[in-house]
């Protein structure tokens, strides 16, 4: 943050002032004259960076109070601006303070109008501030500063002191504040001839009783019963302002502990005597009045200092949540890198388990992944698959009724398509999930009575009879005779009964093939 400097102006000088975490330091005094203004340019351009805050201290005010219709927007800126401008015509250090709506009726708002009477003795300071770029935050006047500190002092002493004056001294001269329920409703400036603590003791008792006598006339207090005034008096002092302040059937005075206030605020640097413009001044940073009597013009380097402020102060906030998103990032990815390594760890020492188990298994003359492949198509099978027990069944009532038939042996196998004709060795791997999908090939081995080995034709019809007969079972897709008990193709010789005679007879043999659709 830039640092915060203070401008005190009255009626004869400027003086600026330091302020930092508390601590008050003045810098410099300008007269004002050509010297004094130059001085303070200079000033000004060794401390281009600070915030400037102009407290005027001046006896040029004007204050006037009206209830007005409560409007909002574009109205009540038309509004106030035309009240402004009959107050006060001619000053550019106008402001209007909200004092809030009244309870009943139709609620008007009632506004205080204040300004700053005498632009000349303001205007050479601020051409002076405009020509270094000075960030200004605004122009404010004592009165301001002094209600913070008589808003504290009305909700310390409760309803008592719902009236009451505030008088205080700083080197402008004395300055009495009459406040109603905590808020400003008319303050005013006496000049001091010499400003010492005797002087101002009796000026207080003196300027109460005048300003009571304005008030009263106004009719802004109760006449039957004393109105408070507090005095703000060093602790030192105490006694020369208890000796001058006496109370009367109208005032009822209070000295009020300025040091004690200073501390309760944070003041760091404590006031050394009655003069109470370091504690006024330290108020007016800690809580700046929303309203200020600078026009626009004024303060523009502030405005430009407060756009880039907030630019600066969005782009660190991104900066700062790129960079806590980045962390979160590189967070996670050493957390997921720490969990993959884990998985690592634990995927190894689960392969060496499951190797060390297979080491314990007999060996088989199947590769892992033809088995793995088998085992898939084995439960395919046993989930779409009806089992063999109807294909055995077909193939007993047939065999049943051939009476001719023996059966020899049966050799069976799973194909993916009936063209699949060879045995399937061992290391052959089967293909799983053909369309045609699974078929049992059966490879049957029969025989003929023997008393049929010399009859041909008998033993032709008695094997074709058996394989029409396999035929029609259901799901049978093929049945095809792979040999016969004699050689019928061309090119070959039948051997008479004669030629065979010298053998010793024999069953005559024949084999079939039989495709089932699972």
């Amino acid at each position: 943050m830039p640092a915060r400097r203070l401008l005190f102006l009255d009626a004869s000088r400027l003086t600026a002032w330091h302020w930092s975490l508390g601590h008050l330091e003045k810098e410099g005094e300008f007269a004002a004259d050509a010297a004094g203004l130059g001085a303070f340019g200079e000033y000004l351009r060794r401390h281009r960076a600070s915030i400037w805050f102009l407290l005027t201290d001046v006896a040029e005010e004007g204050f006037q109070i009206e209830d007005v219709p409560y409007v909002t927007g574009r109205d009540r800126g038309d509004l106030i601006k035309r009240k402004l401008g009959q107050y006060f015509y001619g000053t550019p250090f106008s402001v209007a303070i909200s004092l809030g709506r009244a309870k009943e009726g139709r609620r008007d708002e009632k506004l205080l109008f204040a300004a700053l009477i005498r632009a000349q003795q303001f205007e050479p300071w601020l051409e002076i501030l405009r020509q270094a770029e000075a960030q200004l935050a605004g122009v404010f006047s004592m009165p301001q500063a002094v209600a913070v500190l008589a808003a504290q002092l009305a909700a310390r002493m409760g309803s008592e002191y719902r009236q009451f004056l505030l008088i205080s001294a700083t080197s402008g001269g004395l300055r009495q504040s009459f406040f109603e329920d905590g808020q400003l409703r008319f303050s005013r400036l006496t000049p001091l001839a010499t400003g010492t603590v005797e002087e101002t003791a009796i000026a207080s008792a003196v300027e109460a009783a005048k300003i009571h006598h304005y008030l009263s006339a106004q009719r802004l207090i109760n006449r039957s019963t004393a109105l408070p005034a507090l005095v703000l008096a060093h602790p030192v002092h105490l006694e020369a302002f208890h000796s001058r302040c006496h109370d009367t059937g109208d005032l009822h005075f209070e000295i009020v502990d300025l040091v004690a206030e200073a501390m309760h605020n944070g003041l760091k640097t404590l006031p050394k005597d009655s003069c109470g413009e370091e504690l006024f001044l330290h108020l007016l940073v800690r809580q700046t009045p929303r309203q200020q009597f600078a026009p626009s013009s004024a303060r523009r380097f502030y405005h430009l200092w407060q756009l880039r402020f907030a630019l600066q102060s969005a782009g660190l906030v991104t900066l700062a949540a790129c960079l806590l998103f980045a962390g979160k990032q590189v967070y996670e990815a050493d957390a997921l890198r720490q969990a993959s390594a884990e998985e690592n760890i634990q995927a190894a020492g689960e392969r060496q388990r499951y190797d060390a188990i297979l080491q314990t298994l007999p060996r088989i003359p199947l590769s892992t992944e033809n088995l793995r492949a088998l085992t898939s198509r084995y439960e395919e099978l046993l989930k779409r698959g009806v089992g063999l027990e109807p294909a055995t069944a077909h193939l007993s009532h047939a065999l049943q009724d051939a009476p001719k038939i023996d059966l020899v042996r049966l050799e069976w196998r799973i194909a993916n398509s009936p063209a699949e004709a060879s045995d399937a060795l061992p290391n052959n791997k089967p293909a799983a999930g053909a369309n045609a999908g699974p078929f049992v090939i059966v490879d049957l081995f029969g025989q003929l009575p023997i008393g049929l080995v010399n009859d041909h034709r008998a033993q032709m019809s008695a094997i074709d009879a058996f394989a029409e007969r396999l035929r029609t079972g259901s799901g049978i897709h093929e049945v095809r005779i792979l040999s016969r008990p004699f050689e019928v193709e061309s090119g070959k010789s039948l051997k008479s009964g004669s030629e065979a005679a010298g053998r010793a007879a024999e069953a005559p043999k024949f084999s079939l093939r039989i495709v089932w659709k699972l």
